[in-house]
This record gives C-alpha cells, structure tokens and sequence, in this order.
C-alpha cells in the first residue's frame, strides 16, 4: 500500500511537472511569436506626391499628347475602337459633340475613373483644347498612360465641318483602377475645385497687366524653344522638369506659365495645382501671339 502511494505520489508529481511544462512552453510560444512578428513587421513608407508627378511628368513624349489632326484624330478612333471624353459641361455637350463621346465634365473626372478604361485607347477634348490638356495631365499623374488630348477640341472639329451629335451617349462602368489613395485625393482635389474660368490668364493684355502688377511668367517650353526667345523676365522650366525646378517658383506672387501653343502650359498648371502650387494659371494661347500682342522678348 506505501508502494502504491509512492506511485501515486510520484504519478501526480509527473502529471505537475508536464503541466508546468506546458505552461512554459506555452509562454515560450507566445514570446516566440511576438517577437517573430515584430520581425516581420516593416515599415510602410510614407507617400511621395512630388515622385508621382515627377514620374509623369519626365516621361511624357515628344508631341506632348497631343493630336493636332483631325483626320489623324479621326483614323485613330475607328482603328483603335477608342472612349472619347468630352470634358466640357454637360449644357455644352448637349447643344452638340463628337458622335459617340461620352460627357464627364473635368470638374467630375476624379469622381469618375470607374467610367475611365486604363486598357483602350482614350481621347479627351473640350471647346478650345483647354481643358482637355489640364484633363490630360491630370489623368496621366494618375498613371494613366492611354490617353490623348484632341487639341483642336469642339472648335477645331466644327469649323471642319465634322459630323455633330445631339444623341447623348452613357460612360460605360469599367470599374475603379488600382491607384494610390493619397495620389486620388491629390489629383480630385485639384480637378473638383477648379473655379471659373478654368485657371486661364485670359488674353494678352490681361497676361501683360499681370506681368506690370508682379505676376512671374514661367515659360513651361525646352530649353532649345526659350534661348530663340521668351517673354523678357520669365523664368524657364522644362514641362517635363518642372518637380525638380518647381523651388524657383513663386507662392508670394502670380504665375502664369506658357508655351508655344497653351498645351503644354495648360498641362503645367494642373501639376503644380496638384503640388500645392494654387497661385498659378495659364496662358491657353502661344508664345508667337504674346510677342505679336507687344509683350516685350529677349532674343539672343
């Protein structure tokens, strides 16, 4: 009987220690775990605004995007099955546009990119060319790389004496593109808050009493275009340089920037807007009409 109570006794001294074992073990595994996963852990960097610009910015071709031909336009469309985007107000797209564009006022397009194929060719354009280029860059920072500007726009296509439609056409849902949260917040924040007027300078006279009230003029054309000759006092950066150079510009002052056509410059104000540059607008005609106006020029 004293045997099998040693047993015993030695039995439930066993049954403790496997139990305080297996507390351990378990304390080990947890400690174990935790410091697995804070091993594991990584830290997500912060996101760069500036780089995503910069990314489209220094990339985009020669032509600017730009199609200028209305028959090239035109070929391009049929060949190619492409979504047309008439970026002009609805009251405008109703008194007539391209056969088969859809309308997505610029105002709207943040709010709209699930109507916005990134796999098929896309065209946008508005009356004068204006608004489809701050269209066009606004949705190229977004990544997308399909899309082009006709620059003619509405203007160009009547006074070809091209087709017109009255028949509105519905945006197909192809749904919401993968695209960074904070860079969507960006672009829509610029896009859904342009006033009236759509950030233009309006005609020479208005860019020279600006220039006279202390506005800078930010020349957006290549290098080889400003040493021909710029506007005297202008300050030149690249189109496709402007996140590097965007320190030389001003946000005590007005800018106005412009280009050999207003394309270009058009695409410039919606990126520095992006970037947080709200005191900039465009000249949306050429740097050819801004020396005819009589707006002084530095040659070489």
């Amino acid at each position: 009987m004293r045997r099998m109570y040693r047993t015993s006794l030695i039995g439930l001294m066993l049954v403790l220690a496997m139990i305080s074992a297996a507390c351990g073990d378990s304390d080990a595994g947890d400690t174990t775990t935790t410091a697995v996963a804070e091993a594991t852990t990584t830290t997500v960097a912060p996101f760069d605004l500036s780089a995503a610009v910069n990314d489209y910015l220094s990339t985009i071709p020669e032509g600017f995007l730009a199609i200028g031909d209305v028959d090239v336009f035109k070929d391009g469309v049929e060949a190619s099955g492409a979504l047309v985007i008439d970026v002009r107000e609805t009251g405008e797209y109703e008194e007539g546009h391209i056969p088969g564009a859809v309308n997505i006022p610029i105002r709207t397009l943040g709010a709209n990119l699930d109507k916005i194929p990134t796999d098929r060719q896309v065209y946008v354009y508005c009356k004068s060319g204006f608004r489809a280029a701050e269209a066009l860059s606004s949705l190229g920072m977004l990544g997308y790389d399909n899309v082009l500007s006709y620059k003619p726009g509405w203007n160009g296509w009547t006074e070809a004496a091209q087709e017109v439609s009255l028949e509105a056409v519905e945006a197909e849902v192809v749904g919401a593109p993968d695209i960074e949260p904070e860079l969507v917040a960006a672009v829509n924040g610029f896009l859904s808050t342009i006033p009236e007027g759509f950030l233009s300078a309006g005609a020479p006279d208005a860019v020279q009493e600006a220039k006279d009230a202390g506005a800078l003029l930010l020349d957006v054309r290549t290098a080889g275009e400003y040493e021909k000759g710029n506007i005297e006092g202008s300050l030149h950066i690249d189109l496709r340089e402007l996140v590097p150079g965007i320190d030389g510009v001003s946000t005590s002052s007005n800018v106005i920037t412009y280009c050999g056509s207003g394309h270009r410059s058009a695409m410039a104000v919606a990126a520095l807007h992006v970037l947080g540059a709200d005191n900039v607008k465009a000249y949306g005609g050429s740097y050819t009409s801004l020396v005819d106006a009589g707006l002084p020029v530095v040659t070489p």
